[in-house]
């Protein structure tokens, strides 16, 4: 009997997070509001999906459908107001933030989890 392997989404999570830190590097030399609108961007993205990540792929198989969809439900929920919590958070806590670097970041990130997930998945 075979079991389904488990995807390599924990591995597009750590990928991600080095790409997010080496992109705040480099936006450092900018200056420091701009590296760090793109540090919490990145941050407000890399955090809820892989909170989503660790809660959809908990289960598998047949047997765990139950708590497969459950978990998938806690994930999405979660990811919304982890979302919502990071951008809370920095506009809240940050005084001098580049709303175009911090959504620019969240927006990159998306689509380096898109493209990172399209290859871990072929």
């Amino acid at each position: 009997m075979s079991t389904i392997t488990k995807p390599a989404v924990f591995r597009v999570c750590v990928h991600q997070l080095v790409l997010l830190m080496l992109g705040t590097a480099a936006a450092l030399f900018v200056g420091v509001n701009f590296g760090l609108s793109i540090f919490f961007g990145g941050l407000t993205q890399w955090v809820p999906q892989t909170w989503f990540s660790y809660q959809a792929y908990r289960y598998t198989g047949a047997s765990q459908a139950d708590n497969i969809l459950t978990s998938i439900y806690r994930g999405e929920a979660g990811k919304l107001m982890l979302t919502a919590s990071g951008c809370v958070l920095t506009f809240g806590g940050f005084d001098d933030v580049n709303v175009l670097a911090f959504f620019g970041a969240l927006v990159v990130m998306i689509i380096i989890q898109i493209i990172l997930v399209a290859r871990a998945v072929n």
